[in-house]
């Protein structure tokens, strides 16, 4: 065994060794000096961190980066793919680098695991593993694959691992059934951020459990006190869906390289431009969550490169007007 595998099996024991002193993964918290304040928090992903030609629009990538900076949000969540090979710790050197500015700032990450933290790994994951908690994954996550985080007492985020089982009865399908259903009556909206969405583009193949989770909400959402928005990444694009009150996204446009989508079958943005380099703001204000989906376009001149095409909300259920008996 060389001195490489040893050292990593050596960090597999011992965050291993953590884990046994902790039964669940951690709750985090993302601090709000003013929580009656309107609240700003950023969502997006498939950033692609890496020197490699051809697999990101690096000038998109940074971009992105400095304007979220400019922003001052209290969080930001990345939806997975945050490098393009996991196994390579130069490609998480490029991301700490690239986002200076977020740390200078002390913008609070959270990032969720995607398909591409784990390439380079396909016989052992813990390479993989080992470097996304080392360099990624906030302190307190180290050892779990998943976590929640809360943004003020309003917003509760549970950042999900899509390449683990999401079925019924699974280690993480039970977690996150506990965590939505035991969110406390002070959480107006449930951010649900993972990588794979769980409604897109039907031309786009089911990755793995990802539909279970649209499953379960469409079966349990009117039930739950607080509003649900979903957030996936996977498709190097943007969309924006509602199924059964809850409102779903794809926000890959991180900078990895793009993919057109097809923007039929209830797509609601309408978006009329195949390449969507963006992110997707939140600001909570009252009870109304509102989106807006920020967009870079590196061709244009820096006058008019930024735009705004796609806005929505979602409201508090306690800020809906009451309906009558027979209302729908």
């Amino acid at each position: 065994m060389n001195l490489s595998i040893k050292i990593s099996v050596l960090a597999i024991l011992q965050l291993l060794a953590i884990r046994t002193l902790a039964d669940e993964p951690p709750r985090l918290d993302a601090a709000v000096a003013d929580p009656s304040a309107p609240l700003t928090f950023i969502a997006y992903g498939d950033t692609r961190f890496t020197q490699r030609d051809g697999v990101a629009n690096a000038v998109a990538r940074r971009a992105l980066v400095a304007r979220m900076a400019s922003e001052n949000p209290a969080a930001i969540f990345i939806g997975g793919d945050l490098v393009y090979e996991g196994s390579n710790p130069e490609d998480y050197e490029t991301y700490k680098t690239e986002t200076a500015a977020w740390s200078q700032a002390k913008i609070p990450i959270f990032p969720a695991l995607g398909n591409h933290e784990f390439r380079g790994c396909d016989k052992d994951l813990s390479p993989c593993l080992v470097n996304w908690w080392r360099a990624a994954a906030p302190s307190g996550v180290r050892s779990f694959r998943w976590y929640s985080v809360t943004i003020g007492p309003k917003v509760l985020v549970l950042v999900l691992d899509s390449d683990s089982s999401l079925k019924p009865g699974s280690e993480q399908r039970s977690w996150f059934e506990q965590q939505i259903t035991h969110a406390g009556s002070q959480v107006e909206f449930v951010l649900v951020v993972l990588h794979y969405p769980p409604v897109r583009d039907p031309i786009f193949p089911r990755a793995k459990d990802e539909k279970e989770i649209a499953r379960y909400l469409s079966k349990h959402t009117h039930s739950l006190h607080a509003r649900t928005v979903v957030v996936g990444s996977h498709i190097h694009n943007y969309e924006r869906f509602r199924r059964d009150d809850v409102t779903y996204l794809v926000s890959g446009g991180g900078g990895a390289k793009p993919v057109p989508v097809l923007r039929l079958f209830g797509e609601l943005s309408k978006l009329d431009t195949a390449v969507n380099f963006h992110y997707i703001r939140f600001r909570l204000e009252g009870g109304d969550l509102q989106g807006t989906m920020v967009r870079f376009d590196p061709n244009r001149p820096a006058g008019t490169a930024w735009t705004e095409p796609d806005r929505f909300e979602v409201k508090a259920r306690d800020s809906l007007p009451t309906r009558k008996n027979g209302e729908p």
